[in-house]
């Protein structure tokens, strides 16, 4: 997988958007690639646009008052960096950001989350979780804090299956600029078979290997031994591979991670689909049995 061209963010011009906007600017700058700023609007009806004749000049009026609000938040804070306001109208967030994703085909999806609860902890939305399950790029998401987001230190919290192998070319070439250190991580349980002779095959069919290290944990449950190690070590990113969740085992490991992982005090989120992997593969094999 090459550079990014094109680095989507949604926005609901919250205070959590213009965080996660710094973070997909400075992707794009590191990229070189276009930043798309999208804002999803509500269908509009007659009772916010009382002098407009039909439906359509009613959507026409506020997707042009969408984007003079794209401009005026975010046109004087983008710096080096070519920028496209886009704004749509939709029943569903989710929907519109997936439309949008069909259209103009970026390689990255920024969203911020919605807040931190009395614990200190980021709560993922029903847009973000949506939009981690059904998304065919990879969802960065980003949490409301201050952190210096450098992407130095990423951890891969990974349950040693095909489509993490294939997801780790994709991160390197994503945090490329940032010149990253990746640790793939394993959390072992007992009721693991051969958790150890699992780790040893990923690593030989991991294609990548400069930059990147990995850790076999025992822990008696996966959430808290993740959690625990996140907060002894200093990592910048979490990475995790939304699953299809097919047998007892991802069950087992996996079972909502991503979703419930509540993104521990500052720590971004960086999701790849399993389902989308696998799509990308089929076609890749499908062309080499063609040519």
């Amino acid at each position: 997988m090459s550079g990014m061209k094109k680095i989507l963010l949604a926005t609901d011009f919250s205070e959590n958007a213009t965080r996660a906007f710094f973070l997909a600017q400075k992707m794009a700058r590191e990229h070189e690639a276009q930043l798309l700023i999208l804002h999803v609007f509500d269908i509009p009806t007659s009772w916010n646009y009382p002098h407009a004749e039909d439906a359509r000049e009613m959507e026409r009026q506020a997707k042009r008052a969408s984007v003079d609000r794209l401009k005026e938040r975010y046109d004087q804070l983008t710096q080096d960096v070519k920028v496209t306001f886009i704004a749509i109208g939709h029943t569903s967030t989710a929907g519109g950001i997936l439309a949008t994703l069909r259209e103009y085909r970026p390689e990255m999806l920024v969203l911020g989350t919605r807040g931190k609860s009395h614990v200190k902890e980021v709560t993922v939305g029903s847009t973000s979780k949506a939009l981690i399950r059904r998304s065919p790029i990879p969802v960065l998401v980003v949490p409301d804090s201050d952190g210096d987001h450098n992407f130095r230190q990423v951890l891969y919290a990974s349950d040693l299956h095909e489509q993490d192998a294939q997801a780790l070319p994709q991160l390197v070439s994503l945090l490329k600029p940032f010149e990253p250190e990746i640790t793939v991580i394993h959390i072992s349980t007992p009721d693991e078979y051969k958790g150890d002779e699992q780790m040893k095959w990923f690593k030989e069919m991991v294609e990548v290997k400069e930059g990147v290290t990995f850790q076999l944990l025992l822990a008696e449950n996966v959430y808290e031994g993740m959690s625990t190690y996140i907060r002894e070590n200093n990592f910048n990113l979490l990475v995790m591979l939304e699953k299809e969740r097919h047998g007892f085992l991802d069950t087992l490991y996996h079972h909502d991670l991503v979703t419930k992982f509540e993104f521990h005090t500052s720590l971004p989120l960086l999701s790849f689909n399993e389902h989308s992997l696998r799509v990308q593969q089929r076609k890749v094999m499908s062309r080499e049995a063609n040519d």
